[in-house]
């Protein structure tokens, strides 16, 4: 990944830290008024606070809230930082009671989950319009050649370039030689005999192959020596989009075509 992306996302963290200790005070004051209690000591209960954030930020990493190609604006990113809030107020409760013994609400409970949500999710809608700004300037960037000018790439190059993607596309190799000169506003190179020199010359950081399959080997072997990204969609492999997932046997990865997909496939 771009160092500078690398820079962004742990200013992220950092930011998600300051925010959880954040809803931890906010939740404090809200429930007790603004002034410490001695019924309820502040210092025991931010201490616990600390101890509960360090464990919060690893299952955000777990869920893979920090990944850069992550839908922030949709309802699977926020059930997953609703499952973290849910997340830091059990840790935080099971911490609290093994340590001090009693507790002073359950509501304070319901402050802390709600405000990690608000926090969190808020702040990273925020980053990723920062990360938007940052793409129009071409800051933090991927370079990207996509191989390929039929149909399939001119739906991902307009996502791309609508929705200011990190993923920057640079250049397009056609594969079997078109008219086309430009692909929304982004040049069609050649063919396939200046893939090496187009990648040179544009400092590419990821390749995004949308047709030419009988050459995929040969690109995955150039893309995996020279440290390079590749990205293929499913379509490539006559699997047509949202009819599939990843799926782990016995530790193998697998990709797993269902007919029709159920609601329910949008919870996990």
């Amino acid at each position: 990944m771009n160092t500078y992306l690398i820079r962004l996302k742990i200013i992220q963290a950092i930011v998600d830290v300051i925010l959880i200790l954040a809803a931890f005070a906010l939740a404090y004051f809200l429930r007790i008024g603004f002034f410490f209690s001695t019924d309820f000591p502040f210092e025991q209960y931010f201490k616990i606070a600390l101890a509960t954030t360090p464990v919060t930020i690893l299952a955000l990493f777990f869920i893979r809230a920090y990944k850069m190609s992550q839908q922030i604006i949709s309802w699977r990113h926020m059930q997953r930082i609703a499952f973290v809030a849910i997340q830091n107020v059990a840790v935080f409760m099971v911490l609290y009671y093994f340590t001090y013994r009693d507790f002073f609400s359950r509501l304070i409970l319901i402050y802390i989950g709600a405000l990690t949500f608000v926090l969190i999710y808020g702040w990273h809608i925020i980053f990723r319009w920062i990360l938007q700004k940052h793409s129009e300037r071409e800051v933090g960037v991927m370079r990207t050649l996509i191989i390929g000018s039929n149909r399939g790439a001119e739906r991902i190059i307009h996502v791309l370039m609508t929705k200011k993607s990190h993923i920057k596309p640079i250049a397009i190799i056609d594969a079997h030689g078109s008219s086309k000169s430009m692909i929304h506003g982004i040049p069609v190179v050649g063919k396939m005999n200046r893939f090496e020199k187009t990648i040179a010359d544009h400092n590419i950081d990821l390749i995004l192959q949308t047709d030419n399959l009988e050459q995929t080997l040969n690109i995955i072997n150039y893309a995996m020596a020279n440290n390079i990204k590749y990205l293929m969609p499913p379509e490539l492999l006559g699997i047509f989009q949202g009819h599939h997932t990843l799926e782990e046997v016995e530790g193998m990865p697998f990709m797993k075509v269902y007919p029709k997909k159920k609601w329910w496939h949008n919870l996990w």
